[in-house]
């Protein structure tokens, strides 16, 4: 049950904090996101919360406790080092297995590394692992301590684990709610054939939202409705879509009604009137 109430706690926390962090970072940072010079919620939920990095410090909590004996006893500065190497290489690969399980199974791109080099896929890329490693260093050397000392608090003082258990009930109805909008952006990705970019489709929202003098509209997807989900994939969606998605169904369409053969080479689209019927909307 101590097991148990620690991960919780630590998932909470680093979701919450994470979001923060990105919030601040996309703002000011980022070297794409901070030209737009707009704050926007950086997660798919509604609230603060980036599960990611509440999974994230999970890792990093388990990951600072690993001691390598023979090396910490004649390179203690190496033995940090390769810790923190081991933190950023599994921030990565959660990175990694979160982003291909989106793309994959809900058709949606949650972040977009494609403009940066050595990127795969636009899910993880060099930089970002550097950025991994520079904030795994930070948490071993300044927050690790803190956090322990967090964790001992709180199971000093049970009562207070109530914040965590309404994190929770909070976090469940976002996770519902949330969820339910990505399952009707799943459906009309399958319809159109896409995947679609999640930053660049809110980025989109911001800027309706700005035409409409709305920020609200941008943060909460509580107004966006089928209809106007429908409306905006119909009208904007080489706005917020990677367009390979299209590319394979048009050639998968055109092959079955024998107009190209597999032994041919692919054919890009250069608009929309070339997308089938079958793939436009009603």
């Amino acid at each position: 049950m101590h097991y148990l109430l620690m991960v919780m706690t630590l998932f909470a926390l680093g979701s919450v904090i994470g979001w923060f962090i990105e919030l601040f970072f996309r703002r000011y940072l980022d070297p794409v996101e901070r030209l737009k010079k707009q704050f926007a919620n950086p997660g798919f939920l509604v609230g603060p919360c980036l599960p990611i990095y509440g999974t994230g410090l999970i890792a990093l909590y388990g990951l600072a406790h690993i001691r390598i004996p023979s090396l910490e006893a004649v390179h203690p500065i190496g033995h940090k080092l390769v810790v923190f190497l081991l933190m950023a290489m599994a921030m990565t690969f959660v990175e990694f297995v979160t982003g291909m399980i989106f793309i994959v199974h809900m058709h949606l791109q949650l972040w977009d590394y494609s403009p940066y080099w050595g990127n795969i896929k636009g899910v993880i890329c060099p930089l970002f692992s550097c950025l991994w490693y520079a904030l795994a260093a930070f948490y071993y050397l300044v927050m690790h301590p803190r956090i322990e000392a967090i964790l001992t608090w709180l199971f000093d003082n049970m009562g207070f684990l109530f914040f965590v258990g309404f994190f929770y009930g909070i976090f469940a109805i976002d996770v519902i709610y949330s969820f339910k909008v990505v399952v009707r952006i799943k459906k009309l990705a399958e319809e159109y054939g896409i995947v679609v970019k999640y930053r660049a489709l809110k980025g989109k929202i911001l800027d309706l939202a700005d035409e409409a003098k709305d920020r609200s509209y941008s943060y909460i997807l509580s107004k966006f409705t089928s209809g106007s989900l429908k409306s905006m994939f119909a009208n904007y969606r080489e706005n917020f879509s990677v367009k390979r998605k299209v590319i394979e169904k048009y050639n998968e369409y055109k092959i079955r009604k024998g107009i190209i053969r597999e032994e041919d080479d692919e054919i890009f689209l250069d608009d929309d009137e070339n997308v089938p019927s079958s793939q436009k909307s009603d």
